[in-house]
Order: C-alpha cells, then sequence, then structure tokens
C-alpha cells in the first residue's frame, strides 16, 4: 500500500497565527498476493492491475518445468485472439466481464513461453474467447499454477504453421 504526504503551507490568518496542514492520503495500490509450494503458485490480484505483466513477474523464475495455469475473476479493457494463419484477429473489450475460465501453459523455456486462453461472459451471459492478449483486473483475480515436476518443456516457433508449439519431454534422473 502506498502512502502520500503532502505538507500544506496557508498564509498566516487574521490573528497572525501561521496555519499548517497535514493532509494525508492512503493510496491503495496493486497489491499481488502470492504463495508458494512445492508443487502449486496461487496468485491473487487486486483490482487495475495487468493480467499478463502480474504473471510474467511471478513465473519469471519458473523455468525448472511446465507450468499449468488456471483462474477466474473478472476482468476489464481487455483483448482476445483468434489465430488465423499467422495471424490474431482481434477483438477489444472495455466494459468489465465475468472471467469465468483462464487456462494454459508456461514453458520453462522459449519465447513466448506463455499461451494463455480465456472465457468471459458479459451481463447478458454471452460468453467471448481466445488467446489472452491483454487485461487488467477487475475487483479481484485467483490465479494458479501447477508444476508438473519431471517435465521439460521449451516453446518455439513452428514456420510451418506459423505458431509457437509447446514441446514437451519427461526428465530422467
Amino acid at each position: 500500500m502506498g502512502l502520500l504526504v503532502i505538507l500544506l503551507s496557508v498564509r498566516p490568518s487574521d490573528e497572525g497565527r501561521k496555519v499548517k496542514a497535514l493532509l494525508v492520503i492512503l493510496l491503495r495500490g496493486n497489491i499481488m498476493e502470492v504463495a508458494r509450494t512445492q508443487d502449486y503458485i496461487l496468485m491473487r490480484l487486486s483490482h487495475g492491475e495487468d493480467i499478463i505483466r502480474s504473471i510474467e513477474e511471478v513465473i519469471a523464475e519458473e523455468k525448472s518445468t511446465l507450468l499449468i495455469v488456471t483462474g477466474i475473476g473478472m476482468i476489464t479493457d481487455f483483448e482476445l485472439g483468434y489465430f488465423d494463419r499467422g495471424q490474431y484477429i482481434k477483438r477489444t473489450f472495455k466494459e468489465p466481464h465475468e472471467l469465468t475460465m483462464l487456462q494454459g501453459s508456461v514453458a520453462s523455456e522459449g519465447d513466448p513461453r506463455m499461451h494463455i486462453h480465456a472465457t468471459v461472459a458479459d451481463k447478458e451471459h454471452r460468453a467471448y474467447g481466445g488467446h489472452l492478449l491483454k487485461g487488467q483486473v477487475w475487483m479481484s483475480n485467483e490465479i494458479g499454477f501447477l508444476r508438473l515436476n519431471g517435465v521439460s518443456s521449451k516453446r518455439w516457433m513452428d514456420k510451418e504453421k506459423g505458431v509457437a508449439i509447446l514441446h514437451v519431454s519427461q526428465v530422467t534422473s
């Protein structure tokens, strides 16, 4: 949580006293909560946080195995993409939607490492889905990662298909 302190000095009043006021404004900052165990990572994101950037921050050092991603919450100012022959057909949504499902994978190596899809629903219960290209948390998000220990994963570009493909193998001791 951020704290902004402003000291206001006011000119002397009619009585000749100098009046000073201290104005303290608490700014609720973005507060990401993260818990880790040997097999799981759970994060809770707060209103206004960037979902993709937050995920990237949490997984930055997680390069030992494949991570399976799942999540729920609400989302706003987001973009979904439908992959068509090497490019995304994008659709932007400005209004808040229910984030009914966030799922995907994070490879231990490659670029991009993440491949995340989202399914959302509007107030009329219409569902939309696709690759999550960007999005902001509306209220709160709960996102979990399952570590598939003993699995090596790499994502690299398949030039024929025009997309980065995940490749996995079992790690032998």
